[in-house]
């Protein structure tokens, strides 16, 4: 069995950034949802033996192609069971700043107590990426909406961005679909009935402003995201023209941080001479940056476990053609095979 430990995770002014997640346990086989890859930049997204998606990054490495099999899931043990109405009263009258990190520790919960098993044994981290206002971009449409983590610079953790551009169709869902890293793509694993009775519920909290946040799992190889669970709650915000809230899990390594002792030396020396020359020097400015100056704690960086599953390209190349010529979508298969750019998207 998984053992599961996690805490806060907080920037250097003490504001909460998200949540750190230790698994430690035993070796296992496959999960359930796993990535395979192989040569020439190939990969599949599985569940179990059925492949969700097939992917493959373009030799620009400026987007990946993105072929989709969207299915019913029968998921043995839900990774999150079905969140009832007294968990989203008990959450929507929380005071904003507290209702992200309290969804966060219930999410990691949830995962925790039904030993998820997508969640492989190492360091994670869930961090909340939330709508954030452009004003470079104009108009009110699913497309100018942006989302983000907090950006500030002193907590070391990977940061997530997506674009509204970026949400892929789950109610018709196109077979191929070209990722633009730009944007920062969501990635549904199963269609949507529109007229599902929970779709009708989810509306209504999203017109409350009580809906809980979508749980992100980020892939790395596809720069995207994919959802884990809040498919019916991401369509019931896109219905209502309210922007959903997520939060990304992602799996990492941390590296060193080593300062340069001169460059430290050098910096603390032009501060202390500004501060003597300027008696009206910010003392609150100073500590930041000699805290800064100082901060040696390791960088978080994301990466994506999967295991080497593909066993040639030609084996990956046969099984796209034959799920595209089945339904009649070849047009890109010479772009998605060759890994080029798509010359019109």
């Amino acid at each position: 069995m998984k053992q599961f430990f996690w805490r806060d995770l907080e920037n250097l002014q003490g504001q909460w950034g998200g949540l750190s997640i230790e698994i430690s346990g035993p070796p296992q086989g496959k999960p359930q949802l796993y990535l395979r890859t192989g040569n020439n930049a190939r990969l599949k997204l599985m569940f179990n033996e059925t492949p969700l998606l097939w992917g493959t990054i373009a030799t620009s490495y400026y987007g990946a192609w993105l072929v989709r099999n969207p299915m019913p899931m029968q998921w043995e043990s839900p990774p999150v069971p079905a969140i009832d109405s007294a968990q989203v009263e008990h959450h929507r009258h929380l005071p904003v700043g507290q209702r992200m990190k309290a969804w966060s520790r219930y999410f990691i919960n949830q995962l925790m107590e039904h030993q998820a098993d997508f969640l492989y044994p190492g360091h994670w981290v869930a961090r909340p990426m939330m709508p954030v206002d452009v004003r470079r971009h104009r108009g009110d449409g699913v497309s100018n909406w942006y989302f983000s983590t907090e950006q500030e610079m002193t907590s070391h953790l990977p940061r997530w961005s997506a674009r509204g551009g970026g949400i892929l169709d789950n109610l018709q869902p196109r077979p191929v679909e070209w990722l633009d890293w730009d944007l920062g793509n969501l990635i549904g694993l199963h269609t949507v009935d529109p007229y599902a009775g929970r779709m009708k519920w989810w509306r209504k909290k999203a017109r409350e402003d009580s809906l809980p946040p979508v749980l992100l799992w980020y892939v790395g190889a596809l720069c995207s995201y994919v959802i884990i669970d809040g498919h019916y709650r991401l369509q019931a915000a896109l219905a209502e023209n309210v922007k959903p809230t997520f939060i990304v899990l992602s799996s990492t390594k941390t590296y060193p941080l080593t300062p340069n002792p001169d460059t430290q030396q050098r910096v603390f020396n032009s501060l202390m001479l500004q501060s003597e020359r300027n008696q009206g020097f910010d003392v609150r400015t100073l500590n930041q940056a000699l805290i800064n100056n100082f901060d040696d704690r390791p960088c978080h960086s994301a990466k994506t476990h999967a295991w080497a599953g593909i066993v040639s390209d030609t084996e990956w190349s046969q099984e796209v053609t034959q799920f595209l010529f089945e339904r009649d979508t070849t047009g890109e298969l010479d772009d998605i095979l060759e890994r080029c750019e798509p010359s019109e998207w």
